[in-house]
């Protein structure tokens, strides 16, 4: 998913991919751990490969992490500390949603984590 730059979602919560726009800022997490990437949903439409799976393009707007790497994540404590809202985290779609603004700040400061932890 983050190798071919896109979001992606399979079988029964592919419907999921339909939920982000073009502009939107998507993060990405890993279980247990925290936000890995974030990305920015690029201009076009919704393509589906097969009858499984829907997906979009982004663009990367952190750090990419590789496969083989050892994963930085910033924990889902200090997420919740910089937006000031709790997540249930094993969802596909996470709510509350956060503003353009919230979404924003959250990208900038998870950049600025991730590239510290390098």
């Amino acid at each position: 998913m983050m190798e071919k730059k896109r979001v992606v979602a399979f079988g029964d919560a592919k419907r999921f991919v339909e939920y982000v726009y073009p502009g939107d800022i998507i993060f990405f997490s890993h279980k247990w751990t925290g936000l890995v990437a974030a990305g920015l949903v690029k201009k076009g439409s919704i393509k589906s490969p097969d009858d499984q799976t829907l997906y979009r393009d982004i663009e990367f707007i952190t750090p990419i992490p590789k496969k083989g790497q050892t994963i930085k994540a910033m924990p889902f404590g200090k997420v919740s500390e910089i937006t000031g809202k709790s997540f249930f985290w094993a969802r596909t779609i996470k709510v509350p949603y956060l503003s353009r603004d919230e979404a924003e700040n959250l990208a900038k400061e998870l950049k600025a984590y991730l590239e510290k932890s390098t």
